[in-house]
């Protein structure tokens, strides 16, 4: 190597290895000090690049756990209000149960509406307050909403929640009904036999007495038969008149004999054919020679009586006025005309051969009677009285045994049965029909939640008798209804049953939800449980990616200081050769 002055090439490589060193302390130094491996593209630029997407992907995961431990929030806020709606539910279900029971008045079912009004009202009002960082999740506007659950584009999980209000709530009912016509169930009522003031009964035509008669001064002097009315009566010689008599009663079994002074008679019934007497003795041939009699008594006409006064009675609600020197015969027809029009009673009136009121009822309809409200100025309270009626009330009843057939069972009907017996063995019969009266024409109506397939019973005669001839041998299918909570009532036992049925399926609608809800916390549940693994894992790549190696930094740090310092001592001495060059001019 030469010696030379301008140019100390050592001086140049000491200071380039110093640079060098200077260079790695400082990376040394900077990694120690960030913790990080890469802190510039300069670094490591593939590593700068996988660390930043790592880094992307760590965040965006931890971001990704918040919003589907938010989501599992939401879903359980949403559950609780539902667990509260379904309690309100099965009690509204049990107040129905309650209405549905026969022991229960309209004032029963009027409290019982009230509580079911106020429980509807609260479902109302849980469904618009539930809300979450003041959204509102049960009112229907919480539809399809996409929770983010990864640290990429559309990795989101979607559920919404349908609306649990009154009027969100629906529920369906099924309903088979089939109702009778009027029936040929009857009533009737017959008056005792009265006489209106100034009338009399009438008196047949009667005719007097047949006789026959024969002289019983002395005794019979002979034996002799007689024959009265077909009978032979043997006498002796020697009976006297009141042997004779008795024989002759004895022998025809009646009192045809009897003794009138010396005279033996025998006496034929008014009116009656005259006696058949024969004998060849000498009583005999008397008694059949003196028939006589028979003369004839004209019949006396009745008089009709007629009112005194005014009168009125009510006969199924409707008054009914008879007017002063009404008779029997105008009263009744006065009865029949009130059986006509929009206020009909339903009954009708006949006088019998005694002049006794009768009144009929063949529309089902039983017979009502009381005195007319109007009774103070018409005749007073004892209306009924002069007409022979009585106050009350008298069922239809059937006129004959018949049966009918619900759904393939047979239900029969003894004679004599009122509708309530009729309605009490369908409902009894476990055919799956219901049965009611339709209290304002006591027809016969049948209910069922499934189908119902009518027929006649084995007399024949059954449906033509309840009214049910329209759906003779015929199935009425049972028609599905769809209601809202909001629409049930518990006021009668048929609403009551038709709120049954409705809330079992309302109940079922929020299990549903509820069922959807549960199925998503635990989606969300899972979801967190790998985003963690996930973003654990992804976290250690990228650190060893950048982070920075302590132990190795220091050591390098170590090295880096060590050269440095003997890279600027040797440096001091390679500075100093150029000097060496002033030995060689001395």
């Amino acid at each position: 190597m030469a010696l030379s002055v301008n140019t100390n090439i050592t001086s140049l490589t000491v200071q380039r290895n110093l640079n060098k060193a200077g260079d790695a302390l400082g990376t040394s130094m900077t990694r120690l000090s960030s913790g990080l491996k890469i802190n510039s593209a300069k670094d490591d630029a593939a590593g700068m690049q996988i660390a930043n997407r790592l880094t992307s992907q760590v965040k965006g995961m931890t971001v990704a756990i918040n919003n589907a431990n938010n989501g599992t929030s939401i879903a359980q806020t949403a559950e609780g209000a539902m667990q509260e709606s379904t309690n309100i539910l099965q009690r509204l279900r049990e107040l129905a149960l309650n209405s549905a029971n026969g022991d229960k008045s309209a004032a029963d079912r009027d409290s019982l509406q009230q509580e079911f009004t106020a429980k509807v009202g609260e479902l109302t009002r849980i469904a618009a307050t539930t809300t979450f960082g003041g959204r509102n999740l049960l009112d229907g506007s919480f539809q399809n909403v996409g929770f983010q659950i990864g640290s990429d584009a559309n990795q989101t999980i979607a559920f919404g929640m349908s609306d649990i209000s009154a009027t969100g709530l629906k529920g369906t009912y099924s309903e088979a009904t089939v109702a009778g016509s009027l029936t040929s169930l009857s009533a009737s009522v017959t008056g005792n036999p009265v006489t209106l003031p100034g009338g009399t009964a009438a008196v047949p035509a009667t005719t007097t007495a047949y006789t026959n008669t024969g002289d019983m001064t002395a005794a019979l002097g002979a034996n002799e038969t007689v024959t009265v009315n077909g009978t032979a009566v043997n006498l002796l010689s020697g009976d006297n008149l009141a042997a004779v008599v008795s024989k002759i009663n004895t022998a025809t079994g009646s009192t045809i004999a009897s003794a009138s002074g010396t005279d033996l008679v025998l006496t034929g019934a008014a009116g009656g054919p005259a006696n058949t007497v024969t004998g060849a003795g000498t009583l005999g041939t008397a008694l059949a020679a003196t028939t006589g009699g028979g003369a004839v008594v004209p019949a006396v006409p009745a008089v009709a009586g007629k009112l005194a006064a005014a009168a009125e009675i009510n006969i199924n609600g409707t008054n009914v006025a008879f007017a002063v020197n009404d008779d029997m015969a105008a009263i009744a027809a006065k009865i029949n005309t009130a059986n006509t029009g929009a206020t009909a009673t339903g009954v009708a009136a006949t006088l019998s051969a005694e002049g006794r009121l009768e009144l009929t009822s063949a529309d089902g309809k039983a017979i009502k009677l009381g005195n007319g409200t109007g009774v103070a100025a018409n005749g007073g309270a004892g209306a009924l009285a002069k007409l022979g009626l009585t106050a009350g009330s008298t069922e239809a009843k059937l006129t004959a045994a018949t049966s009918v057939s619900l759904n393939g069972t047979e239900v029969k009907f003894t004679a004599g049965s009122t509708m309530a017996d009729i309605v009490s063995s369908i409902n009894s019969a476990s055919t799956g029909v219901t049965a009611s009266v339709n209290k304002t024409d006591n027809s016969l109506s049948l209910f069922s939640t499934k189908d119902i397939t009518v027929a006649d019973g084995s007399t024949g005669t059954g449906l033509a008798t309840l009214g049910l001839t329209t759906a003779a041998a015929a199935t009425t299918v049972a028609v599905k209804m769809d209601t809202t909570v909001a629409n049930l009532s518990v006021l009668t036992s048929a609403s009551a049953q038709q709120t049954i049925q409705a809330l079992d399926g309302a109940i079922q609608q929020i299990d549903t939800q509820r069922s959807q809800l549960g199925a998503v916390q635990n989606r969300f549940t899972s979801t967190v449980a790998n985003l963690q693994s996930i973003s654990e894992n992804s976290t250690a790549a990228r650190s060893r990616v950048q982070d920075a190696d302590f132990a190795s930094e220091a050591a390098e740090l170590t090295k880096q200081q060590t050269l440095q310092q003997a890279s600027t001592a040797i440096l001091s001495q390679a500075n100093q050769l150029p000097s060496a060059v002033l030995k060689l001019l001395q």
